[in-house]
């Protein structure tokens, strides 16, 4: 039996035990045959279960429980087929999630205090050639940081929120993932200052009923936090009577300038039941806070999207299987049409992309056959649920 090639594993046949080292021996009796290797990704082993043997039988599932990683079973051809996986031992670069993290934190603060009329930094143009100009920093001001923080903080909480969501259940399942690695972006470039945080799986999701409880535990995480923040943030916000209606009912003001945010079901239930806003000739300027929530409802449905191998794509595949393939295409098609409201889906439609691979669709996994059952069912409906009442088809109006 040969590994998956998706899954970027070799193996080679053998039914001689291998010691390497990265963790105990097991029964090897229960096969009938097997596979065993050990690769720089970690220690594999996978084989076919003697005749009379499931996933129920006591000697299987001794070995199962006992086992320090990735278990995955399948009911294949010629009977069950286990999957054994387990990282190889490596150890964190914390110094670089910290590092990240910090400078997360730093980035957004500066946003925040730019959407609340200061400025930390100050700029002096110095002009290029053809009428280009390179802003340099002249002065820092340290006092205008503190009315940052509530923004910088509230949106950098609920983004860990969402990867802890993520991580905890990974751990679960056993399977190896990376602390949160958090991305700063220049808050004079983005008004908000980071693209984000992602974390790393290092060992194979092996069953769909996994797949759907890590991939929706973010999402499920980020709404969670998301919904009181914005709800503070919105209690605090302006409702101002304006002549004649804007491009949108919702604004952010940031240096001084106004930027018009795209409202989603969420945020329109929201802003009825805090303050008795509809919209009628009025304009909601958020405050910071209540724009962290806005964020935070808007990453938990671009997470959602069903693509790749974005949140959504692993509750869709969870769900569904092979037939996420066609709605995966329907979605990123829809990508094209929505980057003439706003480009920003266009770059998203090549980084998902990229990430892929070159893939649209959920790669494969170990048990394709078998999805979840039962509640998880209504998990994964809840999630689709939470996409549809977050999505935002024009973020942020031009």
């Amino acid at each position: 039996m040969a590994l998956n090639a998706d899954n970027g594993l070799v193996t080679q046949k053998s039914n001689t035990p291998q010691s390497d080292g990265q963790g105990p021996e097991i029964d090897y009796s229960i096969f009938a045959l097997y596979n065993e290797h050990s690769l720089a990704a970690g220690r594999v082993v996978m084989g076919q279960l003697r005749p009379g043997l499931t996933p129920e039988s006591t000697e299987v599932r001794e070995v199962s429980d006992g086992w320090a990683g990735s278990v995955g079973m399948r009911e294949g051809p010629r009977g069950w087929e286990l999957f054994l996986f387990k990282t190889a031992k490596r150890s964190e670069r914390w110094w670089l999630h910290v590092l990240l993290l910090l400078a997360t934190l730093f980035s957004t603060v500066i946003a925040g205090s730019l959407l609340a009329g200061h400025a930390p930094i100050l700029f002096r143009g110095v002009q290029l050639y053809g009428g280009w100009w390179l802003p340099v920093p002249t002065a820092f001001h340290l006092g205008a940081l503190p009315p940052g923080l509530p923004f910088g903080l509230a949106l950098v909480a609920i983004l860990a929120v969402h990867e802890a969501g993520h991580y905890f259940v990974a751990r679960h399942y056993g399977i190896s993932v990376t602390p949160p690695f958090f991305i700063p972006f220049p808050p004079y470039v983005s008004i908000i200052g980071t693209l984000g945080a992602f974390i790393r799986l290092r060992s194979p999701v092996l069953s769909r009923t996994a797949l759907l409880d890590v991939g929706v535990a973010g999402p499920l995480a980020s709404f969670a936090a998301a919904l009181p923040v914005l709800w503070w943030g919105l209690v605090q916000s302006s409702v101002l009577a304006i002549s004649e209606a804007g491009p949108s009912p919702y604004m952010v003001q940031f240096a001084g300038e106004h930027f018009w945010l795209g409202g989603s079901v969420a945020m329109s239930a929201f802003s009825r039941l805090a303050l008795g806003f509809v919209g009628d000739q009025h304009v909601l300027v958020l405050h910071p806070i209540a724009f962290a929530g806005w964020l935070g409802l808007f990453v938990t449905a671009l997470n959602l999207l069903p693509i790749s191998q974005l949140d959504g794509g692993h509750i869709l595949y969870a769900l569904l299987g092979k037939r996420q393939k066609p709605l995966a295409w329907l979605f990123f098609a829809l990508l094209i049409p929505l980057g003439w409201l706003w480009p920003g889906w266009w770059v998203w439609a090549v980084l998902v992309f990229a990430i892929g691979r070159g893939r649209v669709q959920h790669p494969p996994i170990f048990n394709t056959e078998s999805g979840p059952t039962g509640p998880r069912l209504l998990l994964g409906t809840a999630a689709v649920l939470m996409f549809v009442i977050c999505f935002v088809p024009v973020p942020f109006v031009l």
